[in-house]
């Protein structure tokens, strides 16, 4: 079946096929007919107009529809949306595991489309690391930490792989637990760990996705600082997938993505105006919106929960016996 033409804003009708553009076929089916600068400063990751479509029987589902979106060099961005929005679907495209129906997703000045599998392989192992929910899914089980951060160096043929290792599980704070294996450390550190394998290579990109889902509040911020330092210190590019808004307003912005579509881009988490006033995001008045809530100032910055029933019904007695 002949590709349909595809022209910005093109909506598939029902039972379309689509195949994504693979090494034998170097066209990207919704590639634009003129020259365009794919490339203005200070971007590392571009996706221009953007369709994800998944062949599922003789349904096609559609991950993402016509993303626009720029991630600058060095930026902290987390794409934050409920399961299945299309914000994994991102990630992958970006990490080059994945390609798009149509569209282009250019890294680094790459458009992705084009490289052949073994070209994928190498950029996936260059330019790109990745720390993953699952925490048994980021590190070799039978080796210790160590080994595991000079893995991917050695898979790469550089030479000082310990040196390098040490450094970076230093940079994490884990230089004590070198010699200890993943099954010896708590899911936080495991996490931390995996930032240490994702940077051994130092890529330019590293992609999170839902790093902090399986960790408690205490873990999630030691690894959520990890990020920051390592952002800080490294230079790198952090793209962090996340349905935790808490998480995401560690990032410098957010995205926000549903059905497969960006919904805004807000420029910031929420900021602290000249009066002391902080402004939150949508998403977030949205989801505290009618709850109770106690604040606890800490370290430098203002940390918002829900009341306990404990506390409400305590002040609620209290206000019983007063009266």
């Amino acid at each position: 079946m002949r590709r349909p033409e595809y022209r910005p804003g093109t909506h598939f009708p029902s039972g379309t096929t689509v195949q994504p553009a693979g090494p034998g076929d170097r066209t990207v089916w919704g590639e634009p007919e003129m020259p365009v600068d794919l490339s203005p400063k200070g971007a590392l990751i571009r996706f221009l107009h953007v369709f994800k479509i998944y062949r599922i029987a003789d349904t096609g589902v559609v991950a993402l529809a016509g993303v626009e979106l720029d991630i600058k060099q060095a930026e902290f961005l987390a794409v934050v949306g409920p399961s299945g929005s299309g914000k994994s679907t991102i990630l992958n495209l970006a990490g080059g595991l994945d390609r798009p129906t149509a569209g282009v997703v250019e890294v680094d000045g790459q458009d992705l489309g084009r490289l052949s599998d073994d070209e994928l392989t190498i950029y996936r192992r260059d330019k790109v690391g990745f720390v993953w929910q699952g925490t048994a899914r980021n590190l070799v089980p039978y080796l210790n930490i160590r080994d595991n951060v000079g893995l991917p160096l050695i898979a790469a043929g550089q030479n000082g792989g310990r040196a390098r290792a040490m450094e970076l599980l230093e940079v994490v704070g884990l230089a004590d637990r070198a010699r200890h294996r993943p099954g010896e450390l708590s899911g936080g550190e495991q996490q931390r760990a995996a930032i240490a394998v994702a940077l051994a290579n130092l890529p330019p990109l590293l992609l999170a996705d839902e790093p902090t889902a399986e960790l408690d509040s205490e873990s999630a911020e030691r690894v959520l600082s990890t990020f920051h330092d390592v952002n800080h210190e490294f230079n790198v590019t952090i793209a962090m997938a996340t349905h935790d808004l808490v998480a995401a307003a560690r990032a410098d912005r957010i995205v926000r993505v549903r059905d497969g579509h960006l919904v805004r881009e807000p420029h910031s988490a929420g900021k602290v105006d000249d009066e002391g006033r902080v402004h939150l995001p949508d998403e977030v008045v949205q989801a505290l919106w009618g709850t109770e809530l106690e604040a606890e100032v800490h370290d430098g910055s203002v940390h918002l929960r829900p009341k306990t029933e404990r506390h409400v019904a305590g002040k609620r007695r209290g206000g019983e016996e007063k009266s």
